[in-house]
């Protein structure tokens, strides 16, 4: 994949922490905003996945052939 590249404007303290953060986990700013990009998209996909599988359920309709309002009290509360 060709990499890109892109100009950030952060706050000087928000720079300072995540260069502190970079070096104490063995890494670098680019790879922190690169991984942390790619999980919160990956997050919004899973989400968007997840709610056109609800719509595509909903959209099919109810799964019971019967009409809830045909049963009458004593059928629901019937024992065996």
């Amino acid at each position: 994949m060709e990499a890109r590249n892109l100009t950030l404007s952060l706050p000087s303290p928000l720079i300072r922490q995540a260069k502190v953060y970079a070096a104490e986990h063995d890494t670098t700013i680019n790879t922190l905003v690169r991984e942390l990009l790619q999980e919160a998209l990956s997050r919004e996909d899973k989400a968007r996945a997840a709610a056109a599988r609800l719509l595509a359920i909903a959209k099919a309709g109810p799964y019971f052939s019967i009409d809830p309002g045909s049963i009458s009290r004593d059928e629901l509360h019937e024992r065996w």
